[in-house]
This record gives C-alpha cells, sequence and structure tokens, in this order.
C-alpha cells in the first residue's frame, strides 16, 4: 500500500480509540496503519510487535506498545482531550535562555537543550489532512501518528536515530545528532562543534559503562529541510534486551543536556513536563527493532483540534537568545505552515 491514507487516518482518530501508523525512514511510501489498536506495555521484544514509545521523564518503566487490535480484556481505551500547554512567549523564552547561558558561564561549560511550546488550545485544525501533506516532505525520517489514552495523539516526523538492531543481528546501531545550521554558507563554528562532542561523549561512555565497546563513524551531516545538522553513526555489538539500553540512553544530550541530571532539573524547573516531546518512539515487528527520538513533532486533540508544536535548541554559554529563536523558528517552520494550511479561521 502507498501513502497517504487520508481516509483510514481520519476514520482512525474519529473513532477516539487508540490507533498508529508509521513510515520507515526512506524513499518508499509504504505505511503500517493499526485503525484500531491494544495499548500495553512492551514486554517481551521477541513477540511484542508494534509501534511503542516513552516519555522524557520516563523513569525507566517499560514503554508503552500499541499493537493491532487483539484481546483488551474489555477495557475501553477512549483518547480523551489533553490538556494543550501555554505558548511560550518571545519575552519568556529570552529570560529562560540567557538564564541558561548564564548557569553555563558560570560553570565554565555545559549545554541545556530548552523547548518552547508553540500552542493554540483551540484551533480548529485538520490532522489526517495535515498528517498526510507533513509526512511526505521528509522522506529520510521515521514518520509516525498515534493516538493513545495516556498521551493524546502525536504526529512526526524525526531525523534521530536513538536505536536499530535488525532481526537476528548482534549489531545495535545509534547516532550523535545535535549542532544545527540554517544555511549552507554557514560553517560549524565553535558553539556547535561543543554542542555535538557533548552528545557524542555522552552516547559513548553510556554504552561503554553499560559493557559494550562502540564504534564511531566518520562526521556526516544529516539534513532536515533547510537545516543541516552533525552527524556521527555509532555501531556496537550487542544481543540482550534493548529497553534496558533504550532508557540508559535516553534521553540523550541532543533532547536533555550535558551534564545530564542538572540539564534535567532546569528543564522541569522552566519547562514544567514535556509529556512525550524528547522521549523516543519506535517500531518492534518481524523485521527487528528502530526506535526514534520523539522530535519534530506535535500533541494534538483530533475532536477539537487544538495542538502543541515543540521546538527546542542545545543553549551553551556562546548561544545567542535572538539566534536560538530563529533556530527554533526553522525547526518548526514546515510543521507550522501545515498546520495553518489545514485550519479553519
Amino acid at each position: 500500500m502507498s501513502f497517504p491514507p487520508t481516509d483510514a487516518l481520519r476514520r482512525a482518530l474519529d473513532s477516539r480509540r487508540p490507533m498508529a501508523m508509521y513510515i520507515m525512514p526512506g524513499g518508499d511510501s509504504t505505511y503500517t496503519l493499526f485503525e484500531s489498536a491494544t495499548p500495553r506495555p512492551l514486554v517481551d521484544e521477541e513477540s511484542d510487535f508494534g509501534l511503542f514509545y516513552a516519555p522524557f521523564a520516563h523513569r525507566d518503566e517499560a514503554p508503552m506498545l500499541l499493537s493491532p487490535r487483539g484481546d483488551d480484556g474489555g477495557q475501553s481505551h477512549e483518547i480523551l482531550p489533553v490538556e494543550i500547554p501555554a505558548y511560550t512567549s518571545r519575552e519568556v523564552y529570552t529570560a529562560h535562555v540567557e538564564s541558561i547561558i548564564a548557569q553555563h558561564s558560570a560553570l565554565g561549560g555545559g549545554k541545556t537543550v530548552y523547548a518552547r511550546r508553540i500552542s493554540d488550545p483551540t484551533a480548529r485544525a485538520d490532522w489526517a489532512a495535515i498528517a498526510e501533506e507533513y509526512m511526505g516532505l521528509f522522506p529520510d525520517t521515521f514518520r509516525f501518528l498515534f493516538a493513545t489514552p495516556d498521551a493524546g495523539c502525536w504526529l512526526g516526523a524525526s531525523p534521530e536515530l536513538l536505536l536499530r538492531r535488525r532481526r537476528g543481528s548482534d549489531t545495535v546501531e545509534t547516532m550523535a545528532l545535535a549542532g544545527t545550521l540554517r544555511s549552507d554558507s554557514h560553517q560549524w563554528d565553535e558553539k556547535n562543534r561543543e554542542e555535538h562532542d557533548y552528545v557524542t561523549r555522552f552516547i559513548l561512555d553510556t554504552m561503554r559503562d553499560f559493557g559494550l565497546n562502540p564504534k564511531v563513524g566518520p562526521a556526516e551531516e544529516v539534513r532536515f529541510g533547510t537545516l543541516r545538522h552533525l552527524c556521527h553513526r555509532i555501531t556496537a555489538s550487542y544481543t540482550g534486551p534493548l529497553v534496558p539500553l533504550l532508557n540508559r540512553l535516553s534521553p540523550t544530550p541532543a533532547l536533555s543536556g550535558f551534564p545530564r541530571e542538572e540539564s534535567l532539573r532546569t528543564i522541569e524547573r522552566l519547562e514544567g513536563d514535556r509529556s512525550l516531546y524528547g522521549g523516543y518512539v519506535g517500531v518492534n515487528d518481524a523485521e527487528g527493532a528502530y526506535v526514534a527520538v520523539n522530535l519534530r513533532s506535535v500533541c494534538f486533540n483530533p475532536h477539537s483540534g487544538g495542538y502543541c508544536i515543540y521546538a527546542g535548541g542545545g543553549i551553551t554559554s556562546l548561544s545567542d537568545p535572538a539566534d536560538e529563536w530563529l533556530e527554533t523558528e526553522s525547526k518548526s517552520q514546515r510543521l507550522r505552515e501545515c498546520v495553518k494550511r489545514h485550519t479553519q479561521g
């Protein structure tokens, strides 16, 4: 089957039941859709197939799995409206970024990922049409749309691989993806290289602490629309369960910061609850497991239409608040344009 299944998406969202759809990275537009899905924890990686997700603050729990409709024990899993967070004004954003810059300047280094919210709780948006357009824009990303009773509905197109292992393989793959440029005319500067190095170092140290021997590939650039990101692909031999490794890696400094625990405290103080943004979303099927970071995404209410787009950036002592604001504008631009085109009023 080929994407887009707009009528099927609209039917699934209108049902007010759990559903899931995803498209793997690559030029193929083949999609997998569960118009009706059963939510439960992912327990057995060998047989629990479907789309799974974990929040930013996961506390080492098993991720939740949305599997094709099976026996749900007669439980009701109606999708209820979620509270849409308030819009982050430029004044608030600037004040918070300035406080993070001062914090890292005083400490002599470090990074905190601060995310703004671009939200409208009263919007009347057509989310099936938005999903059709948005997913068609970024064929090299992991694209997802799912409705879950615990966290509402999420749409995203993530360029960032958190972890992958093909069925029968003893190799896991991940990437350090951090640092952003908005123009081909710009060169990678100290701020972006420092930001990227924090992520690479964290992933390598975490894998080594887990008993693995990671190998780092050459530096690359990964594009998302007009944006350029620094990337190093990392592999290691590992045959154990993926969830403990996933929860050790997530959130990487690409979505939290470095040192991580200190950054997490700053994020909680300035942002509050990120819900699923910055967590992970992935697929476990007969081909293996593919897990991406939940970013370039939006949480929405399918019936009222209200939404919240999340857009973040790494703040260091070398950051400029005005430039960081423009980075969030660039990261969210295509999604904002899709929402605008399919919103009444």
